[in-house]
């Protein structure tokens, strides 16, 4: 094989290389970047302070409704919701966060209807809405799973 087929093939495999490593790292970024959300406990009482940390490590921004940023979650045999009130005012976009950024705040655990058990919260989530616009949720996140007593 003369000098220049083979400086040829060792182009073309460098590149082919160089294609599989762009490959990998954009899956494998994809993997990584993620909303957590997570509680500070995993057992709690009825009336009892649970706090609440959001991880945005998505790279885009997430906001949240100004009616219901959270809905707690029952599991039985599969996760079932509460019924909530329709919401008294119109339903806007009322924080959000960037990517990277996080957003902790607290809420008390609710008398019944909340039933003793195993639950969990949901975020519903505006990606790239702006603050004060109309909220339309694109997606939820789940929090770890919490049990009240």
């Amino acid at each position: 094989m003369n000098a220049e087929k083979k400086d040829f093939l060792i182009i073309i495999a460098g590149l082919g290389l160089l294609a599989l490593i762009i490959i990998l790292a954009v899956i494998g970024g994809s993997w990584e970047k993620e909303v957590s959300v997570i509680t500070d406990q995993n057992l709690y009482e009825i009336g009892a302070a649970l706090k609440v940390k959001i991880e945005n490590d998505s790279g885009e921004k997430i906001c949240f409704s100004s009616c219901y940023p959270y809905y707690f979650e029952k599991k039985d045999e599969e996760w079932i919701g509460y019924d909530y009130e329709a919401c008294p005012h119109d339903n806007l976009v009322e924080k959000c966060i960037g990517p990277e950024d996080i957003k902790a705040f607290e809420l008390n655990i609710p008398p019944p209807p909340l039933k003793k058990g195993v639950h969990r919260l949901v975020i519903p989530a505006c990606i790239g809405c702006s603050f004060n616009e109309t909220f339309k949720e694109s997606q939820r996140f789940y929090s770890n799973e919490f049990i009240v007593k």
